[in-house]
Formats: C-alpha cells, sequence, structure tokens
C-alpha cells in the first residue's frame, strides 16, 4: 500500500512530467487528464516511429534491404502500441461514480505513466543510437536492444490496461 507521502511524490512527478495537468483532487479534471497523459506518451512513441522510418529510407537509399523487414515490423509495433496508448480507457470507473476518489488507485495508475514515460525514453535513447550507426553491422545489437525495449514497454502497457480491471 502506498503512504501518502508517496501517492504525492507520485502526482507531483506527473505534473513535473506532463505540463499542463489540472489538480488531481478535481474530479472533473481528471478524465481529461489521463487523456493528455496517453496522448503525450503516443506521442513520443511516433516521433520514434519517424525515426524509424527514417533509418528505413536512408537503407534503402544505400541499397541495405536486409534490415528492412526488421525495421518495419518494429515501426507496425510502435504503432500499435502508440493506438493502444492513446485510445485505452479513459481512467477507471471508480474515480467518475458518485463516490471518492481513489486516490490510491489514482497513484497506481500515474505511477505506470511515469514508468511508460521512463521506458518511452529509454526507447528514444535506443532508436538514437541506431540512427547513428554507420557501419554495417550497426543492426545486430543496436537493433536488438530497441526490440528489447519496445518488448518492456508493451509489458508495460499491458500491466497498465490491467489497473482498470482490478477491484
Amino acid at each position: 500500500m502506498l503512504t501518502k507521502e508517496k501517492i504525492a511524490d507520485i502526482f507531483q512527478s506527473i505534473v513535473r512530467i506532463f505540463p499542463g495537468m489540472p489538480s488531481y483532487q478535481e474530479r472533473e479534471g481528471l478524465r481529461a487528464q489521463d487523456k493528455v497523459i496517453r496522448l503525450q506518451l503516443a506521442s513520443r512513441l511516433e516521433e520514434q516511429d519517424t525515426d524509424i522510418r527514417q533509418i528505413m529510407l536512408e537503407l534503402t537509399n544505400r541499397a541495405m534491404l536486409k534490415p528492412l523487414a526488421d525495421l518495419d515490423r518494429l515501426s507496425r509495433k510502435l504503432m500499435r502500441l502508440a493506438d493502444t496508448i492513446r485510445f485505452a480507457s479513459y481512467g477507471y470507473g471508480g474515480l467518475f461514480a458518485n463516490i471518492p476518489v481513489d486516490e490510491q488507485k489514482l497513484a497506481e495508475l500515474y505511477e505506470y505513466d511515469l514508468t511508460l514515460h521512463q521506458e518511452i525514453e529509454e526507447l528514444a535513447v535506443a532508436v538514437s543510437t541506431l540512427k547513428e550507426r554507420r557501419d554495417d553491422d550497426w543492426q545486430k545489437d543496436s537493433l536488438e536492444d530497441v526490440q528489447q525495449v519496445l518488448n518492456r514497454l508493451e509489458e508495460r502497457i499491458e500491466k497498465r490496461q490491467a489497473v482498470f480491471t482490478q477491484n
């Protein structure tokens, strides 16, 4: 169980990372707040997809066609994850009923959002490393690094969805 101090820290972290967020005590703003967070996370994933597509274009121009299939799979997975985040359920049912807000559940949800943000930033670093590689062996390690981070991110997104179904 989270302490009041830990809950306050989580809420403060969310506001720092996702600017323009209403206070978590404003019941009407909770759904909008959740949507803003999800849209920003999805947008960040789309930026990584744009970088992957630029790599694909560069490799095509260099006649390096072998890695294109792997990169295309990564791109499609990125877009699927971005859509999963973007179109996820708003908040969770208990938040918007005529009962008090369950701060524990809300803090748990926001904690997942913070870890999603961290995973997406790790992905950005891995994609950036992939972009910077210029030798012919660039794909061996760098592509695997991107795939590993993407797999962790996918697990994290699935766990976030589970927060809504827990009682």
